[in-house]
């Protein structure tokens, strides 16, 4: 199949859902991440502070995890696309395995009555089990799901800013909750761990099945074509706009994800007051949501690629201004925090809409649309980010002399804090753009590629 595409005038795709079922989406994303915004924020701090488990197993457990789950969300990927009940395909993970991993999300922060090899053994099952397998469960069928409402570009764009504000929204509120409460009920007790996640657990299994039954697949894979796994295979691998996409993901994750590591010991010793590190996770909340709003404006006008840019520079430019600013004026953080957020929040949905755009690519370049394999690749980014983001905090904070449960740090750790909290996420966000530069899958090429594929289903039906 030719890389080609004749220019055809631009007719737009019919637009399949209603308000309810976009809000459906976006109802789901406030249980979706805020409990595994709590789960992965606070796991670590959990095992580290709490549980006190070797800093060794700690990372070994984390790293390890993460890269099964990599592993774990292609093979979901394959078995969400294979998956028919009357549901659809992507629905009936949301109504099963959507409360399960909130269940399991809570009891991941019990301290066993069990010794440190005991206590390793629960921490190591009750991780791998929460986040490799029941979340991935559920995770890859839900972010899948807008491809499958509608193949209307405008309203999938919508829909995928809807849900990506409301993500920003529970995120922030999870990420300023959590400190003050926590600081609240003790810091150092395990049960305020425990109370916090049940709380949320039980709020998260009631988004998910309120947003079940208020979504609908409507975009139905014709039943006489069979799912071929070496079809969706080629559908990731010579879908050259996703690798850009993915490699360019994969680099603005690791700078998010590693200061997000390192949050709680930039403000526990650092900053030294952590519940001072509410304050940004609120900025945070309203500085996302401004971020998705201007993308959803400007990339009308100047397209989604341009938007990107943008964002990285922003981002890079106030994590310098922090590094240079020192941790002692906690004004410049939280200045610093408005606007790299903003740029966070355009990049978010930027990344998510831009990956959209590269199933019908690799629909019109394989015959096969394969919604979740190309979803599942989203994932496995971000997993792999995990365990790199793990083994680069905790290398971070071990090899400089840091000391479990103490009340202050050495010069050493705390200087190595701030630098990778600043230069560090700085770094990897720019590394992140390079591959954008070869990304050639535009708005015009999206909008001809999606009249290729309405002339081919019309000559079938003929």
């Amino acid at each position: 199949m030719t890389e080609e595409v004749k220019s055809t005038p631009q007719k737009e795709e019919p637009k399949l859902c209603t308000t309810k079922e976009k809000l459906g989406h976006a109802i789901g994303v406030l249980g979706h991440d805020s409990a595994y915004t709590l789960w992965g924020t606070w796991a670590q701090p959990f095992m580290t502070d709490i549980l006190q488990l070797p800093l060794a197993f700690i990372t070994a457990l984390m790293a390890g995890g993460r890269i099964f789950d990599a592993v774990t969300d292609i093979s979901m990927g394959v078995i969400a696309d294979r998956t028919k009940s009357k549901w659809g395909r992507f629905r009936p993970w949301i109504l099963r395995a959507g409360p399960l991993f909130c269940l399991c999300m809570a009891l991941s922060f019990i301290k066993p009555p069990f010794g440190t090899v005991g206590t390793c053994i629960f921490a190591g099952i009750m991780f791998i089990l929460t986040g490799s397998v029941i979340f991935t469960a559920v995770d890859i069928p839900f972010w899948s799901l807008p491809a499958a409402m509608t193949s209307n570009t405008k309203e999938r764009d919508s829909i995928i800013g809807t849900t990506t504000t409301f993500s920003n929204l529970i995120v922030g509120v999870i990420g300023f909750a959590m400190p003050i409460t926590l600081s609240a009920l003790g810091e150092t007790e395990w049960t305020s761990y425990f109370t916090i996640a049940a709380v949320v657990a039980v709020f998260a299994a009631v988004m998910y099945l309120i947003s079940f039954k208020n979504t609908k697949e409507h975009v139905i894979p014709d039943d006489s074509e069979k799912f071929s796994l070496k079809l969706a295979l080629k559908n990731i691998f010579t879908n050259q706009p996703l690798l850009c996409v993915q490699l360019s993901n994969l680099g603005f994750l690791l700078g998010m994800v590693m200061k997000g590591g390192l949050n709680y010991f930039y403000f526990r010793y650092n900053v030294g007051d952590l519940s001072l590190m509410a304050i940004p996770s609120l900025i945070g909340m309203v500085a996302q949501v401004l971020g998705a709003i201007l993308f959803t404006v400007l990339s009308k006008r100047i397209g989604k690629k341009a938007c990107m840019y943008g964002g990285v520079i922003i981002l890079s430019i106030t994590h310098a201004v922090l590094y240079f600013a020192g941790w002692s004026n906690i004004i410049v953080i939280f200045v610093c925090a408005a606007f790299s957020s903003t740029a966070l929040g355009a990049l978010i949905v930027c990344v998510n809409a831009m990956m959209a755009d590269t199933i019908e690519y690799g629909e019109w370049k394989t015959g096969q649309r394969n919604e979740a394999m190309i979803t599942s690749t989203r994932c496995f980014v971000t997993k792999c980010v995990m365990a790199a983001s793990v083994i680069i905090v905790n290398i971070t904070i071990g090899v400089t002399g840091y000391v479990q449960g103490a009340a202050e740090q050495s010069a050493n750790v705390v200087n190595a804090i701030h630098t990778m909290y600043s230069l560090g996420t700085a770094g990897v966000v720019i590394l992140g753009v390079i591959p954008m530069f070869f990304y050639k899958l535009t708005e015009k090429r999206h909008a001809e590629i999606m009249e290729e594929l309405a002339a081919r289903k019309a000559q079938k039906k003929d």
